[in-house]
Order: structure tokens, then C-alpha cells, then sequence
């Protein structure tokens, strides 16, 4: 990190503190951080997982030979910056020719990245933009932060809250922590508390790190989200025991857990976004629906007579995809005349069909709030607790309950790369780019 970003987001004490721990966790050869990297490896092995481990581009040229090493082990590598720097300071211009660099260290490395982490998990919307123009997937910037499972004494929180306002975290609580398709970019947002906040900022033991991300775990199953851990490779022998805690509880779980890399989770949102849901009205009460989607998507039905299996609550997973029922109400969401149009995308975007009416009593959830008033956690909740009958394309395959994929960056792996970075970083930002 450089020194102005370390000062922003840490304060003088914390990057004092900081500055401490890269000493005993990066060497003069890569050969520590080569033990920190193989221990992630073998506990997410273990459990047949794969993490992505977003790495500057700039590491990679320094070490190809031992990166690639573990891309054939089947890591997901993914671009994080030509340099370790603040995207969310550079014009268009900048962040295309500092992109386009790093992709091209990844070909000529024999690596193809097809997604994207802005350092600090900071960007723009020009960052968006020249993701587009050069095909990249996926984007995994944007920080969500979920409540903490204790309170903050007044130091710590101070140190959390400038973490926060660095992020431009979202509150859980108030949206869907979903994977979004924006213009054929996918948006997959990274979960917080993460290992630098639960291990410089609060400053947690064991055991609390642990209760911290199964309680996360538990909020994102108990909600259908995604869980997207943050653990830089760095500190696995601080947090060691949380994330093998809760990869060993995100597999027993039933309905499963998807766990994935995040070019599989945006993969499989992009194909998810190609699934047609239709309900005709047949007459006499009875009603159509068919899908049309990749053999591998859910299709939720709540308070209909049709084959079906047993999965969370109220609701099913139907076993046809083209079926007649007879219904009381129709199986979809009515929306309200006053509620405004941002809804009607959203209940898109969570496989929801919809038609607008104020005959509320005519459907099997009914949606009813005011432009000032509506979250996207409000919505669902109105959903969720309707009777139904209902229909829904659901978020994850295989029936799955939510999902989850462990990453980290790659920002160094010795102590020069630690110690050169704020001089690519002042060098990129004056112009001279990376010499």
C-alpha cells in the first residue's frame, strides 16, 4: 500500500502497526509467502474448492513461473492493476492504458484473465467502461458490509469506519448481494467484515473471527446471497481457522451451498440472464408456465399442485419446466401503479415475473411502495412472505440455497515488491507509467 493510501485508510498509528507485520510475513525471497499460499491452497483443496486470487500485474512479471504453478493447480487468477494503485483516481484514458498492460502481462505469462479487482477495492465508473472495451467478465470491486457480531471499542471503530468510507461500502441489510449484469459486465460484490478488518482493525482472536464469518455465512444462506470472502494470502495464518470453519460449513449445508470461482459465479449469471420465465392465463383459474433456461437453473414454485421437490420453506424446486396448474390467484408479482419502474427491473433481475395492477388480492405477491420509501431488502421481504401461489427463476443452479467464492489478492510476494509498490504507484500517477 502506498504511504498517502495507508494514511487515508488507516490513520498514523495504524500504518505504524502495519508496517510491522509486512516484516514478518513477506521475505527477501518469495519462499514465506510461497507457505502462506500453499496452506490457502490445501485448506480450500480439501474441501474441493478453487479461490480466485486477484493479482497485480506487476507481481506476476516478477513471478511468472510461480504464479502459474498454482493457475494449473486450477486458482483463478484474475487482474487486480498493472500496479498496486488507486483506480478510483484515474481518468479513462489512464485506466486503459494501465488495463490493457496488465491483461497483456497476463497472455504473455500464458494466463487469460477475465476478470477484474481494483486495488483498495476502488474504481469508477471510467474503470467500468474500459473493462467493457476489452472484454473482461466480471468486476468484484464493490464492498458490502454486514453487521458485526460484537461491539467496537472507540479506537477500533474509528479504524473501521475510515475502512468503510475507503470501500464505499453498501449495507447489507438494505439491497440484494447478488452478482449484477450491467451493460455485459458482471458486478460481483465483495463481503465485509474482511481479513484486514478483523485482523488490523478490530483486532479479533480466533474465535471471534470465526463467529464474525459464520455469522455471515448464516445471514447470506438465510437470505439466498452471495458470500464473497476476502482473505489476502498474506494473513492465512492469522485466519487459518475461520475460513476453514466456514468452507467446512458451507458444505454441509442443505440445500447446498455454490461455491465457486468468480468467473464461474459470473459465467453462470450470464447464462442465468438468458432464462425465460412465461405464465399465461389458460382460463377457469388455471394458468402456464413454462421456462425456457440451461438444463443446470432452479426453478422455484410456491402453492402449486405440480411435481416438485421439497427445498426451503414454503417453497419447491418444480421437476418440469412446462406444466399446467390451477391456481386461486395468478402465480406472480403484482405491482402496484404508484410503485416506481427501478422495481420492476429489479423483480427482472431476481427472476420474478410481474404485471402492474392495484388489484392486490388477484396475485400471489404483491408489491406496493413509494419511490422515496423502497429498498431492494423491502421488496424481497413483501415476497417472501406472501402465500404465494408463485413462480421464480431462482438465483443459483442446481437448486442451491446462495453461494459463496473465497478470494484474496496477490499484492506482493517478497519484501521488494512490498517496498517498491508506492514507487510504481507515484511514478503510474505523475504519467511516466510503469517503467
Amino acid at each position: 500500500m502506498s504511504l498517502v493510501m495507508s494514511l487515508r485508510s488507516r490513520g498514523g498509528s495504524g500504518s505504524a502497526a502495519r508496517a510491522g507485520k509486512v516484516l514478518t510475513r513477506f521475505g527477501a525471497t518469495a519462499g514465506a509467502m510461497v507457505r502462506r499460499l500453499d496452506r490457502y491452497d490445501a485448506i480450500t483443496s480439501e474441501l474441493g474448492i478453487r479461490p480466485t486470487w486477484p493479482t497485480t500485474a506487476s507481481v506476476l512479471a516478477r513471478h511468472p513461473d510461480l504464479l502459474r504453478r498454482y493457475a494449473a493447480q486450477g486458482v483463478e487468477l484474475a487482474l487486480h492493476g498493472l500496479v498496486h494503485g488507486d483506480h478510483g483516481g484515474l481518468d479513462e484514458a489512464q485506466q486503459r492504458e494501465a488495463i490493457a498492460r496488465a491483461a497483456d502481462i497476463f497472455d504473455r505469462s500464458g494466463l487469460q484473465a477475465t476478470g477484474f479487482r481494483g486495488p483498495y477495492l476502488r474504481y469508477n465508473a471510467a474503470t467500468l467502461n474500459v473493462l467493457r472495451e476489452l472484454g473482461l467478465r466480471y468486476h468484484s470491486s464493490q464492498a458490502v458490509v454486514y453487521p458485526l457480531c460484537g461491539e467496537a471499542d472507540g479506537a477500533r471503530q474509528t479504524a473501521y469506519a475510515l475502512a468503510l468510507e475507503l470501500y464505499s461500502a453498501r449495507d447489507a441489510r438494505r439491497i440484494a448481494v447478488t452478482p449484477r449484469l450491467r451493460s455485459g459486465l458482471v458486478d460481483i460484490p465483495v463481503s465485509i467484515p474482511d481479513d484486514e478488518i478483523l485482523i488490523e482493525r478490530l483486532r479479533l482472536d480466533e474465535a471471534a473471527q470465526t463467529a464474525q464469518w459464520l455469522s455471515v455465512l448464516e445471514e447470506t444462506y438465510r437470505r439466498g446471497d452471495l458470500f464473497t470472502v476476502q482473505l489476502h494470502p498474506e494473513r492465512i495464518t492469522e485466519l487459518a481457522a475461520a475460513l476453514q470453519a466456514t468452507l467446512v460449513a458451507a458444505r454441509k449445508r442443505r440445500p447446498a451451498v455454490f461455491i465457486a470461482t468468480l468467473d464461474e459465479i459470473a459465467s453462470w449469471w450470464q447464462r442465468r440472464s438468458r432464462a425465460t420465465l412465461r405464465v399465461l392465463r389458460t382460463g377457469d383459474g388455471r394458468y402456464r408456465v413454462r421456462l425456457d433456461a440451461d438444463p443446470e437453473t432452479t426453478l422455484l414454485v410456491r402453492g402449486l399442485n405440480v411435481p416438485r421437490t421439497a427445498w426451503s420453506g414454503q417453497d419447491a424446486t418444480a421437476d418440469v419446466r412446462d406444466f399446467e396448474a390451477e391456481a386461486p390467484r395468478v402465480p406472480i408479482v403484482g405491482v402496484s401503479r404508484r410503485t416506481p419502474p427501478e422495481v420492476l427491473r429489479f423483480l427482472d433481475e431476481e427472476g420474478l415475473p410481474h404485471e402492474v395492477s392495484d388489484a392486490s388480492a388477484s396475485y400471489g405477491a404483491y408489491v406496493d411502495v413509494s419511490a422515496e420509501d423502497w429498498t431492494e431488502a423491502s421488496v424481497l421481504d413483501a415476497v417472501d412472505r406472501a402465500p404465494g401461489p408463485l413462480v421464480r427463476v431462482w438465483r443459483w443452479p442446481h437448486g442451491a440455497r446462495s453461494a459463496l467464492a473465497v478470494t484474496g489478492d496477490i499484492d506482493a510476494l517478497t519484501l521488494f515488491d512490498f517496498a517498491i509498490r508506492s514507487w510504481e504507484t507515484r511514478s503510474y500517477a505523475s504519467g511516466r507509467g510503469h517503467e
